[in-house]
């Protein structure tokens, strides 16, 4: 994972958290390795045992106000024991000025020093946010995610297997495209799994015979998205005579991506087979299941008490 640096912390949230560098623009390299921020409230009166000094250290108007009542050799002294610390960071909030005290030294030490025009709450909110997401495990999968039915589906399967193709018919039938070729995986909390394209080639699809196409230029805004929850992984595999395929579904077969276990079906193509249709079956299906239905499950319950039924008939 590429170093977070407070310039990526700029870079992102300079116009919606309204953010101006106040002293060491210069040194925006410093490193946020920690996903949170920290108010230090008890390190300006003098504690410093369990100081958080590795996060933004976000100064609100309890602690602005709290250091306008110190004189300033105390000021000094305790802003100074502060600065001892590899402190990425300060964050003003709410536009306030800080002690001139503070800006000079932090100067000296080569501390930025950001201010916010938003609220305390706001700024902490969107760091946090900002931070969770970089700092979020990630991989590149060799594939294609189409937003079908509100279900995000991951597409996988050897180069030249129909993967595009089968994007651009779902795109083409109303569903919308995340990414084909090079799709982003990250993980969020310990279940969720985000597709996305890479910001390099973006809505762009490479087809065969055509050669590359803008999906968003062609079949306009609506067809495409940034970013999708994956709810399922469709492998397409070439049809083969001596496999056995799922002809009933009531084994559920998963692969894992970063740790995170997510649903997966086997397709096997042919000609004559409209793969688009099939995926969207597929993701119609597991819609389904996640509101509580099985269908392979409960026609087999069902089959089942038939049978029963007929026996019990039987022996009467």
């Amino acid at each position: 994972m590429d170093k977070i640096t407070v310039a990526d912390l700029m870079e992102s949230e300079k116009e919606e958290l309204e953010l101006d560098i106040l002293v060491g623009s210069d040194e925006l390299d410093r490193r946020l390795d920690v996903v949170d921020t920290n108010r230090p409230g008890l390190a300006l009166s003098g504690y410093l045992e369990y100081f958080a000094f590795d996060r933004v250290q976000v100064l609100g108007n309890t602690e602005i106000h709290f250091m306008e009542q110190l004189d300033e050799e105390t000021l000094h002294q305790r802003i100074d024991n502060i600065l001892n610390y590899a402190v990425p960071c300060f964050m003003v909030t709410r536009g306030l000025r800080p002690p001139q005290l503070l800006l000079d030294l932090a100067s000296e030490r080569g501390i930025p020093v950001i201010r916010s025009k938003r609220t305390t709450a706001e700024v902490i909110s969107k760091v946090i946010v900002f931070l969770v997401d970089k700092h979020a495990p990630r991989t590149t999968i060799h594939g294609g995610a189409v937003d079908v039915y509100g279900v995000g589906v991951l597409l996988t399967g050897k180069p030249g297997i129909g993967k595009s193709e089968t994007a651009l018919e779902l795109v083409e039938r109303g569903h919308r495209l995340v990414a084909d070729d090079v799709v982003i995986v990250q993980q969020h909390g310990d279940k969720y799994l985000y597709a996305e394209c890479s910001s390099a080639v973006g809505h762009h699809m490479e087809i065969r015979g055509i050669g590359i196409i803008d999906v968003q230029a062609i079949f306009g805004a609506r067809s495409v998205r940034e970013t999708k929850r994956l709810g399922m992984v469709v492998a397409l595999q070439e049809w083969d005579e001596t496999t056995q395929y799922e002809r009933i579904g009531i084994e559920e077969q998963y692969d894992f991506i970063l740790g995170v276990r997510i649903p997966r079906v086997v397709i096997p193509v042919r000609p004559g087979r409209n793969i688009a249709i099939i995926v969207e079956v597929a993701a119609l299906n597991e819609r389904l299941k996640e509101l509580g239905t099985h269908s392979a499950l409960a026609l087999n319950e069902r089959i089942i008490r038939h049978m029963v039924g007929a026996v019990e008939a039987r022996d009467e």
